[in-house]
């Protein structure tokens, strides 16, 4: 799909009713970016990215490009993020991926101060951050979920961040796993569900 069939597809869920798009960011187009044009084409649909990775961007640069896209679509914009895969960060990027629950707590300590639009100062194992700050004007407090599974990363997301976006889980792991392990009755949980819209179930199973 070009940027113009992904505005387009965003326009065409908004004129359907629907409240949000959400974009992966895989190996294409930066999703954060690609959210921050459909916006400015499309006006009242909400967006989000499920998920942007960690590990290839500091926290302050992804806070600082994800405030932006907020900021350009009028706080319509939702950041997703996520440790990817072990395949992905180490066999083709070369980046260690040891202990990423670390990763992603230390990643969070950074990020969450910013995206509330607070400065932050933060010395850990892994980043060293000493009086940074943002100034992006229009920029709302932005929320931010993690996609999250297991028990630690799930206590995670619900202590540090906003919630979690999940992958293709039913409702009763959602209801029986998901939601209490995160530990917070505020936090935001987002499912992901592949799905086919159809009135002839037939051909849907063929396809």
């Amino acid at each position: 799909s070009t940027i113009d069939d992904l505005v387009g597809m965003a326009r065409g869920a908004e004129e359907a009713g629907l409240d949000h798009v959400w974009l992966a960011n895989i190996f294409s187009f930066d999703a954060i970016s690609t959210l921050a044009i459909i916006g400015r084409e499309v006006p009242r649909i909400k967006l989000g990215t499920a998920v942007t990775p960690t590990y290839p961007r500091h926290p302050t640069a992804i806070a600082q490009q994800a405030l932006t896209t907020a900021a350009a679509t009028h706080n319509r914009f939702t950041l997703g993020i996520g440790l990817s895969h072990k395949l992905v960060i180490e066999d083709m990027l070369g980046l260690s991926y040891d202990k990423p629950a670390r990763h992603m707590t230390e990643y969070l300590r950074v990020l969450m101060p910013l995206a509330r639009r607070q400065p932050v100062s933060f010395n850990g194992d892994e980043f060293k951050v000493s009086g940074w700050n943002l100034d992006v004007p229009g920029a709302d407090p932005m929320p931010v979920v993690v996609a999250a599974l297991g028990p630690l990363m799930l206590k995670i997301a619900g202590e540090l961040a906003d919630g979690t976006n999940t992958w293709m889980v039913g409702p009763k792991t959602m209801k029986d796993h998901i939601v209490p392990g995160l530990g917070n009755q505020s936090s935001k949980v987002i499912g992901g569900v592949p799905m086919i819209l159809t009135k002839n179930i037939e051909r849907a199973k063929e396809k």
